[in-house]
């Protein structure tokens, strides 16, 4: 499974000398890769090792930083997490360290609009700390400070706008057609579901309206245990009545608590990726992935149970532009995807002296993901 942090910036007219990008701070610690002359320190591989470890925890265990998380294996089950996240940083690490000099060769330049949102973002985190002197308290405990965060904040940036301009849609490198229909056939899965209420249930308004918080999300509220047990009859009804061959459509019709007019343009399912982690949750995407084509599987969540059908996958060229549409980011995934391969191709030298000084399962995780 392939992860990758998308960074999109837009180029104009205006540069950055190196002068004034080493004024915003000197990014300090041994050396941990070099690219003919450019370097990524440790300060800035333990900053991505403690940003990436919050985010994978969030995502993958609840936020639990647990020695046994790190030692289980990912989905594919060919990694543990420890050694999976390690080489999503060490990856990261090597993109950013070939566009620092990349940048330079092909004489780019940060549009203004860039240099702000890295302005407000360190504004803000000043503010956040009340003040320069606080931010690098906090800042401190991760070995940084605010003028070598910008200073990363920077490099990241570069990475950026390298991969805009190889890959963009200009580019010289751009994502072809004939790139998008390999990547789908080899990364996508086809799926429908029917979709119980087995543990909690949206919340109604005296109007028979769901209520939904400040982010748009249901509010929801705990099934009693009788609720519990005729949702759990139901699910073993259903499961019964598919085992005796009856139709998996219309019992997703007779059954299912979702809202099936959005999946009426989807006659034959939703496409979805392990990159669509995010989007429905990576047990829910495992699920998909180890069930055989034709087949279904039984997969339950923190509110409910989906009973998952693995359908046949369309050719790209069949896709309807709505079947495409709900097909979230795929353009991104794609031009990730090519980013990710130039990048691999090229070496760098890595000091794996100074990388063994640092175990993603006990170096200390950001406290604060915004940074």
């Amino acid at each position: 499974m392939k992860i990758k942090s998308r960074l999109l910036t837009l180029l104009c007219a205006v540069a950055v000398s190196l002068a004034a990008f080493s004024s915003c701070g000197v990014i300090k610690g041994d050396t941990v890769m070099e690219y003919e002359g450019y370097k990524i320190t440790e300060t800035m591989y333990s900053y991505w090792l403690s940003k990436y470890k919050s985010l994978f925890l969030y995502s993958y265990n609840n936020g639990k930083d647990e020695e046994s998380f790190w030692n289980s294996k990912t989905e594919n089950g060919e990694q543990t997490y420890k050694d999976f996240v390690t080489s999503f940083v060490d990856d990261y690490a090597k993109q950013v360290l070939i566009s620092m000099k990349l940048f330079d060769d092909y004489s780019l330049v940060f549009s203004q609009t860039v240099k702000d949102a890295v302005s407000d973002k360190i504004d803000g985190i000043k503010q956040a700390y009340g003040g320069v002197s606080y931010a690098n308290e906090y800042l401190g405990s991760y070995g940084l400070n605010v003028k070598t965060l910008e200073s990363i904040y920077y490099a990241q940036e570069k990475f950026s706008a390298v991969c805009e301009y190889l890959f963009g849609e200009n580019g010289p490198y751009a994502v072809t057609d004939e790139e998008k229909s390999k990547y789908y056939e080899e990364n996508y899965y086809c799926a429908e579901w029917i979709y119980i209420y087995t543990k909690e249930k949206p919340k109604l308004s005296e109007n028979g309206e769901y209520i939904t918080d400040s982010n748009g999300e249901y509010v929801t509220e705990k099934l009693s245990e009788e609720e519990i047990a005729e949702k759990q009859a139901l699910v073993d009804e259903i499961v019964e009545k598919l085992n005796g061959g009856e139709d998996f459509l219309t019992l997703k019709r007779e059954h299912s608590e979702e809202d099936l007019t959005k999946y009426e343009y989807l006659p034959d399912g939703v496409n979805v990726s392990a990159n669509d982690y995010t989007v429905y949750g990576s047990g829910f995407i495992k699920a998909i992935m180890n069930c055989k084509i034709g087949n279904y599987t039984v997969f339950e969540d923190d509110f409910a149970t989906f009973i998952i059908r693995r359908n046949e996958l369309k050719s790209y060229s069949e896709l309807s532009v709505q079947e495409k549409n709900v097909m979230l980011n795929f353009d991104t995934y794609v031009y990730d995807y090519k980013c990710e391969k130039f990048f691999n191709e090229i070496n760098v030298n890595v000091y794996s002296d100074v990388v063994s000084r640092y175990d993603i399962s006990v170096i200390k995780a950001l406290s604060n993901t915004n940074i």
